[in-house]
């Protein structure tokens, strides 16, 4: 977070004079890329009367892209759509030891991915600070299916405050963290209702663009 935030405060402090170009009648284009590697992974031990075995998922890689299109209704309140396409890969490691046969024991691996593909409305009110930064809440719904069983997915509901800086008068960063949510599976009916300030950070690029 101290990163984030450090990275924000030089944004601001190194800025050349620019007029953000945000009002009813523009519109904007841009998205976001998120890639984080997670090499540990993690591990769980699964006792039988016969034996142990010790399942581990290690190497995953999860790579997310949301490209963002969106309008201004009037010269605060915009509304955008966000198609999105994610992927999820790693190593699946089994090692079985029987409590009684040695020669039982084997080792299975597995290396998997799963592909998922969305589809969200959001709507953003601005707060600009100066001319050059500004805050907006971003709230809307998404809708996410895996690609390869397309009745797994889910629906979530909610929303995020992100802090927006412009570098120039049509180019801007913003920074987005924590979110609340309410999120619908699909698939086993389950419902559940997330809230935190300090998780799902990233940023964001847009390029605004039309007349006012």
């Amino acid at each position: 977070m101290k990163k984030h935030l450090l990275i924000l405060f030089f944004l601001v402090t190194a800025a050349f004079a620019a007029n953000a170009q945000i009002g009813k009648g523009q519109k904007y284009v841009g998205g976001s890329l998120n890639y984080n590697y997670d090499g540990y992974g993690y591990t769980n031990n699964i006792g039988f009367t016969t034996g142990t075995t010790v399942y581990t998922n290690n190497k995953i890689t999860s790579i997310q892209f949301n490209p963002d299109f969106g309008f201004f209704m009037s010269d605060k309140w915009s509304v955008g759509i966000q198609p999105g396409y994610a992927r999820t890969s790693g190593t699946e490691t089994s090692n079985y030891y029987s409590n009684t046969t040695p020669t039982d024991n084997f080792t299975k691996i597995n290396k998997y991915h799963t592909d998922a593909v969305s589809l969200g409305i959001h709507f953003r009110y601005y707060w600009m600070l100066n001319d050059r930064v500004g805050i907006f809440p971003q709230f809307g719904a998404t809708t996410a299916h895996d690609v390869s069983n397309f009745k797994s997915g889910s629906l979530a509901i909610g929303g995020n405050p992100n802090i927006v800086f412009f570098a120039t008068p049509k180019l801007a960063v913003n920074l987005g963290f924590g979110n609340v949510a309410y999120t619908h599976d699909y698939q086993t009916k389950s419902n559940s209702f997330n809230f935190g300030l300090n998780t799902n950070i990233g940023f964001g690029l847009n390029y605004y663009w039309g007349k006012k």
